[in-house]
Parts: C-alpha cells; sequence; structure tokens
C-alpha cells in the first residue's frame, strides 16, 4: 500500500509522478544540518546525481502545479479536521521572512525589513486543534517574490498585495474549503485594524489589538489600555506559556468595531474584548494581551487559550527553518522551485504532526523508539519534540533500507569489521 492510499489521500498526478512526489514526502522525514539542506536520497545512494536529477525534472515537470502538489497537504487538513473533538478548529495565520541575502543565484528575491534582509515572504495558515493546541496541517502557503505572490492554490503567478488583501483572500478560499468543522482564523497584531476586521463579516476571527489601539466603549472611544482597567480579571487557572507556567487571569467586556478617527454612516458591529493576563508564582507579569473576537458561544477563558495556541505556527516555522529543513539553506534558483519544495516539506511535517499527537500506546512506543535512535536529549517534562521524531525517523527508514539490502549474514559481517576499530562499541 502506498503512502497516498494508506492516508486515503487526493493526488491526480499520473503513477509516475504520483510515486516520485510520495518518495519525495519520505526524503523529507529527515533534520538536515545548514552545510547539507539538499533533499535526502533513501535509495540508491551509489547514484546520488541520478537522485537530484530525478528530484529536479520532478520540480520541473509542467504538469507538477501548486494545486496538484497541494492535494495530499489539503487531504490530510481535512482528515485532521474530522478526527478533531474540538467544536471549532483554528486557523493560525503569520508571517515568515526566509532570508537569502547570501543567494546570489536567485533572481526573484525581493527586500523585506531592511538592505540585508533579502528573499521570500512567506504568509503560511496552519490548522490547530481547539482543545489541545496540537497542530494539525497548513492549509495554505503564500509565498511573496520582486514579481508578485505564487500560491498553493494556483499555478499563476499573481499580484502583489497588501498583507491584509492577501491574508483575507487565503481566508475566504479556506471559508470555501467546507471543512467539517467552524473555522476560527486567528491572527496577531497585523490584523488590528477596525475597518479590515468589519470586511470579514460572518466569518470567525481572533486578534490582538495593540494598547493604544482606539474603540466605542460604554458610548466613549477609548484606547485598549484603558479599557482594561475598566475589567476585574479572574483567575482561571495554571497555563504554559512559552515553555513556562504562569497564572492565567481573564476579563472581559464589549465593544464597537469603531476607530476614533472613522465616520461611519451606520452603527459598527460590536464584538467581545478580552483581557489576558500571566503572571508567575510572584505576581511578575510575563504577558498581557487585549483581544478581539466576534465569536460569541464560548468562555472568555477559552478565547484567551485559542490565542496561547497561535504559537503552534512559531514552531512549525521554525521546524521548516533551523529546527528541521533549513529552508533558508535552500539552494533552488528560483521562488516557484522553493514552494514545490516547501509544499512536500509541509505534507512530511504534517505526517509528524500526526504521530506526535497521537496519544495511543502503540504511537507512545514508536515515539519513544524514535526519540532513542535519534540521540538526542529530552527534558523530562517534554520527552517528545517533533525534531526529534524526524530525527528518529530517519534513521529508522535508512534501517529498513540496510535490512531489506543487506541479509543478516552480511550485517554481522559488517559488525566484525567494525569491532576490529572501535572494539566491542559495536
Amino acid at each position: 500500500m502506498t503512502l497516498f492510499e494508506q492516508h486515503q489521500l487526493p493526488c491526480i498526478l499520473e503513477s509516475r509522478l504520483s510515486k516520485r512526489y510520495q518518495t519525495l514526502i519520505m526524503e523529507h522525514m529527515t533534520v538536515n544540518s545548514s552545510n547539507a539542506p539538499g533533499v535526502k536520497s533513501l535509495r540508491h545512494h551509489t547514484q546520488s546525481w541520478a537522485s537530484t536529477q530525478a528530484t529536479w525534472r520532478f520540480y520541473h515537470n509542467e504538469d507538477v502545479t501548486f494545486p496538484m502538489l497541494s492535494g495530499p497537504m489539503l487531504g490530510l487538513a481535512r482528515s485532521g479536521v474530522k478526527e478533531s473533538q474540538s467544536r471549532y478548529v483554528l486557523m493560525a495565520h503569520d508571517w515568515c521572512h526566509i532570508n537569502f541575502a547570501k543567494h546570489h543565484s536567485k533572481l526573484d528575491k525581493t527586500k523585506m525589513s531592511h538592505a540585508l534582509d533579502v528573499g521570500y515572504e512567506l504568509q503560511a495558515s496552519l490548522l490547530v486543534d481547539a482543545n489541545t493546541g496540537a497542530p494539525i496541517a497548513p492549509a495554505g502557503l503564500n509565498l511573496l517574490t520582486s514579481n508578485g505572490i505564487y500560491q498553493c492554490r494556483s499555478q499563476e503567478l499573481q499580484p502583489k498585495q497588501s498583507h491584509l488583501d492577501s491574508l483575507f483572500d487565503s481566508i475566504h478560499w479556506q471559508e470555501q474549503l467546507h471543512l467539517d468543522k467552524p473555522l476560527v482564523h486567528v491572527v496577531d497584531r497585523e490584523a488590528d485594524s477596525a475597518k479590515d476586521l468589519r470586511r470579514l463579516g460572518s466569518v470567525h476571527w481572533l486578534t490582538r489589538t495593540k494598547k493604544g489601539s482606539t474603540f466605542r466603549h460604554e458610548d466613549q472611544f477609548k484606547t485598549a489600555e484603558i479599557i482594561s482597567r475598566t475589567i476585574s480579571p479572574d483567575l482561571k487557572g495554571v497555563i504554559s506559556l512559552r515553555g513556562k507556567e504562569g497564572y492565567l487571569f481573564v476579563g472581559e467586556t464589549t465593544v464597537e468595531l469603531h476607530r476614533k478617527s472613522e465616520k461611519l454612516a451606520s452603527a459598527a458591529p460590536t464584538c467581545r474584548f478580552v483581557m489576558s493576563l500571566v503572571t508567575d508564582d510572584e505576581g511578575k507579569e510575563l504577558a498581557r494581551w487585549y483581544l478581539l473576537s466576534n465569536v460569541l458561544d464560548v468562555d472568555a477563558t477559552e478565547i484567551a487559550t485559542w490565542y496561547c495556541h497561535r504559537w503552534n505556527i512559531e514552531s512549525w516555522f521554525k521546524l521548516l527553518k533551523s529546527d528541521g529543513h533549513q529552508l533558508e539553506k535552500w539552494q533552488q534558483t528560483t521562488a516557484e522551485s522553493i514552494l514545490k519544495r516547501l509544499i512536500t516539506a509541509s505534507v512530511a511535517t504534517t505526517l509528524i504532526f500526526k504521530l506526535y499527537s497521537d496519544s495511543s500506546d502503540e504511537a507512545n512506543e514508536f515515539k519513544g523508539f524514535l526519540v532513542k535512535l535519534s540521540g538526542r536529549l529530552t527534558k523530562r517534562t517534554k520527552p517528545v519534540t517533533q525534531p526529534s521524531l524526524l530525527a528518529g525517523l530517519w534513521v529508522f527508514l535508512q534501517m529498513c533500507e540496510v535490512l531489506d539490502t543487506y541479509t543478516m549474514d552480511e550485517i554481522n559481517a559488517m559488525r566484525q569489521i567494525a569491532s576490529s576499530f572501535f572494539a566491542q562499541s559495536v
């Protein structure tokens, strides 16, 4: 049974290309080093050039389009949402700079924050379980270049847009996916724009606002900071924030999505204003968030917890970059090739997400086995991490290939040879 058949994933590529795609996904089940960021080869180790050429031909085949490559990724997203026990599913959105300042062969790079921050900007959407905070699957990838925007849902290069225009186009497309559960789109302060939030209409959203942003509250325009002083937050429990435990205090009120600088012809819609405060044992403030949301049928504590879950997209970016695939070291010379490989790597990380969130005895035993194979030291409070699973899985896949290639007699003979160099260590 193939990988796509096992997970019942859609792929309309012809058989030869589909087989190559599945091989590439498995070859991305690894943690790359910064000086060797290329695709690894599971088979034909003596023919690495042939493997490299096959990969190049695959990504440059005219039938291998972004929507076709995204089919399995969206298939995993659909099945993950269906398996989730939460009432809502979160869609975390964020932007990530991919710096290629030292890669002079990439001619379609764009300048981002400053002259040395040159490369591509990734706008990504990650589905997250609202109850557990576990990542499910990416459901949107946009790559900004100097020429325009490449999108996983369209093969054509799209014209440049502002951050919010591009984001809202993605949100409306994701709403049309008709996933099994309603989505709540979670965005950081980038979406702190009253007029743009009003554009979303009935779409469920959650965002963080700046302390100086104004809203109409109790018939007066007030800043978020002043509004928060009218709220008496209650202690809701202990949460984990960026690896540290803290006490969560939550309070809420209602505001109108109307800025002091705006003139509206009609009444502005109302939304929830949730103040979330996290302190340590001594009462020192660790974080304070002013949150806005139009989701009305959940407790304010759940709103605050959902925003904490948004951090998973940052962890995923780290897995794509320094903790895993070394994205900023990739040698592909165009944004089109980068995005195609990025979609492939995203399918691989999604399969890791699936294993990571599985709490069955069988899955826990396998995860412990992979961590041991990875050779990595993990915290006692967090014995399994996604990078350690990737590292261990690659070792395991190589072990399986060795067992398919050599007999036990040949392997024991290799052990004898090794012992002459390393004594009884082998």
